[in-house]
């Protein structure tokens, strides 16, 4: 047996390990499900071609040199490396991969806590969350379905609306509730979020509250480009917030952030699932847009958190 590339051979390899351990031809021979002699013509070939004595043979019996103890050690170590290895390549490929484009907050606060449900009834679809926070990323289409918030549906992709008929709270942490309570929520710090520009003027609108934004700088507001960062200001008491109930839900629940009053209005941004038109009928879009329905239903239908 010659070297190639100075590797032995796979086959040699094997039968040399499994003969080390067992420290028999005849069981190594049955592990490997080949005769006796074959396993001792791979070792003994294996040997010649390294020029090293790998066995000593002691009255009968396979004893290992040195040299052949370790060389085993490690023979052992790298085939379970390639079997592992190949588990890993069979498994990859029978496992779909379905890539998921989402804005990081949402996927963050509402979707990544349910995965969990999904993968319970598709355990062979892997779900690749990319995130995505603005329109103008969704153009390489380097995606195979798409969770997107705006007035409309991107052009170019097929859509279902999700969700239509959020709604954007006044919320804040309940230390700072506490003092909206008994004060003026124009004296407050305000938090302003990138994707609601208009959100404070409608609540002043609303609350016949103008407020000049120029001539109370003092006041201390505070502005992000992204929803997650209006949040984590909001829990840790920076001011009040007008964030949409999906994106806060969480915080809702654990009493982390509270409603101030009872001042709601629908989100004129909808929530869209978008994928390319070929993609239609691939049955492992179709599963997570199924469940993504499902799920959404099962939030529209929670009672939102008294005030």
């Amino acid at each position: 047996m010659s070297l190639r590339r100075g590797i032995p051979s796979l086959t040699a390899l094997q039968a040399f390990e499994a003969a080390a351990r067992h420290q028999s031809f005849s069981k190594a021979a049955d592990e490997l499900h080949q005769t006796h002699g074959a396993i001792s013509k791979k070792v003994n070939e294996l040997e010649a071609s390294l020029g090293v004595e790998l066995f000593r043979r002691v009255n009968q019996r396979l004893v290992l040199t040195e040299a052949g103890a370790e060389y085993a050690h490690r023979i052992r170590i790298n085939l379970e490396q390639i079997r592992q290895d190949t588990r890993q390549l069979v498994s990859n490929h029978e496992r779909t991969t379905l890539r998921v484009a989402v804005g990081v907050t949402f996927g963050s606060q509402w979707l990544v806590p349910r995965l969990s449900r999904f993968h319970e009834h598709h355990p062979g679809l892997q779900v690749r969350l990319m995130g995505r926070d603005q329109a103008t990323y969704f153009n390489d289409l380097n995606f195979d379905i798409a969770i997107h918030f705006d007035r409309a549906p991107l052009p170019g992709l097929a859509s279902k609306v999700l969700l239509a008929d959020d709604e954007v709270c006044l919320v804040a942490s309940p230390a700072l509730a506490a003092r909206c309570a008994g004060g003026d929520i124009a004296a407050m710090p305000w938090i302003h979020t990138r994707d609601l520009p208009a959100a404070w003027s409608a609540w002043s609108e609303s609350a016949a509250q103008g407020r000049d934004e120029h001539g109370r700088r003092d006041i201390g507001d505070h502005y992000f480009d992204f929803f997650v960062m209006a949040i984590r200001a909001a829990v840790s008491g920076l001011g009040v917030a007008l964030l949409p109930r999906v994106l806060v839900e969480q915080e809702l629940a654990t009493g982390q952030l509270v409603r101030i009053g009872d001042y709601a209005v629908v989100n004129a941004q909808k929530a869209y699932l978008m994928f390319p038109e070929q993609k239609r009928e691939w049955a492992p879009l179709a599963a997570f847009a199924a469940w993504m329905e499902e799920e959404m239903a099962r939030y529209r239908s929670a009672a939102l958190p008294s005030a």
